[in-house]
């Protein structure tokens, strides 16, 4: 066992260099894990290019599994462990965010919302120069911290698959936020008879077209402007695409055309691009749904018309990432899902590969990209 780890730095937008730790010595109530996969999310490259106001440098990831190499005798009491008691060799995963404080404003007044809490840390997001370290994914170790989520991975379901568990936790949130609060018997809600439109194919906009077939949605259209990830969209289960090249008005129409002339009962934007949420309030038919995933950075604003929501009497439902229990549903979508997550994994990049893993990120025949220390 070496006494030094590897990890892979952003010491600053667009720079990564390869450093090396002490190996971390953990607390009784703390877990040394090996990081067996870490997926490249959308936010690694937002990072990479300077999108977010961070304190560098910066050992990110966070869609990560691995296995126990050192169990602290107390972390059974000091973590939310689902799954089944803990041993080493068990195979894991853990939500980017510790558990909620139970003490600042928004736990106390909104406990059902964990995700607000304002004394949260995020795994991948927090310096380097910080002790514990490392507390990212695209390094060979990671320290876990009493206050971490610990999800042990099903049998049955492949460390290969199980390192989609975050990305697939925000597709499984962004479904059910347009369930409730659900009438399905006048038509509010999703449900078997509806249709729900994907603005946008990228990995989470693929991992949702998944989960909507995965609950039996009637129809389901993604639209997108590479035909590639269209392509993709029809094996995850979608059932029709439009082009998002296309000029507009014959979206519209296509999207009408498929929904008995009203429009989709719910709109799902996964793009991150202001002008496709506004795209979104077009879409979607009267008395409507609107999910907006997309934008966990900001990328600037649109010109939009508040009348068109107050005409439409459209529900708007923002998105800030899910609560903790969110990977239990991940994990069992992962596990029971007839998706194609071998294509959907489109490219593999050892440890010091990772700024290439990270370039690779969101172009043309790329789907999600995973780092293998």
């Amino acid at each position: 066992m070496t006494s030094t780890v590897q990890a892979a730095v952003m010491t600053a937008p667009g720079q990564i260099e390869m450093r090396e730790f002490p190996r971390p010595t953990i607390a009784d109530d703390e877990i040394l894990l090996r990081v067996e996969r870490t997926g490249i999310c959308g936010s690694d490259k937002h990072m990479y290019a300077g999108h977010m106001p961070l304190q560098f440098p910066i050992i990110p990831g966070h869609e990560l599994v691995g296995v126990i190499e050192e169990l602290g005798s107390r972390a059974h009491e000091e973590m939310a462990i689902v799954g089944g008691p803990l041993s080493e060799g068990d195979r894991i995963t853990t939500t980017p965010s510790s558990q909620a404080c139970g003490k600042c404003w928004y736990c106390l007044h909104q406990p059902q919302r964990p995700t607000l809490c304002a004394n949260r840390y995020v795994h991948g997001f927090v310096s380097s120069d910080v002790a514990p370290t490392p507390r990212g994914g695209f390094a060979e170790v990671m320290h876990l911290a009493n206050r971490s989520w610990i999800f042990k991975i099903p049998d049955g379901l492949s460390s290969e698959h199980a390192v989609l568990t975050e990305p697939a936790a925000v597709a499984t949130r962004a479904v059910e936020r347009a369930f409730g609060p659900g009438l399905p018997h006048i038509g509010e809600g999703l449900g078997m008879d509806k249709s729900v439109l994907v603005l946008g194919a990228g990995p989470i906009g693929q991992l949702v077209v998944a989960a909507l077939a995965h609950v039996g949605v009637d129809r389901i259209i993604a639209t997108d402007l590479s035909a590639s990830r269209l392509d993709m969209a029809k094996k995850m289960g979608a059932h029709h695409t439009l082009d998002a090249g296309a000029p507009l008005e014959e979206r519209l129409e296509a999207a009408k055309a498929l929904t008995e002339g009203v429009g989709p009962d719910i709109v799902i934007e996964t793009a991150g691009v202001p002008i496709v949420f506004k795209e979104s309030l077009d879409y979607v038919r009267r008395g409507g749904i609107v999910v907006e995933v997309g934008h966990f950075t900001d990328p600037g604003g649109v010109d939009i018309h508040p009348n068109v929501i107050c005409f439409k009497d459209l529900d708007i439902r923002g998105m800030w990432a899910y609560p903790a229990i969110q990977f239990k549903t991940a994990l069992s979508f992962l596990k029971n899902t007839q998706a194609p997550l071998d294509d959907f994994i489109t490219h593999r990049v050892g440890l010091a590969q990772t700024e290439e893993g990270i370039q690779i990120t969101g172009s043309e025949g790329s789907m999600k990209v995973v780092v293998e220390p």
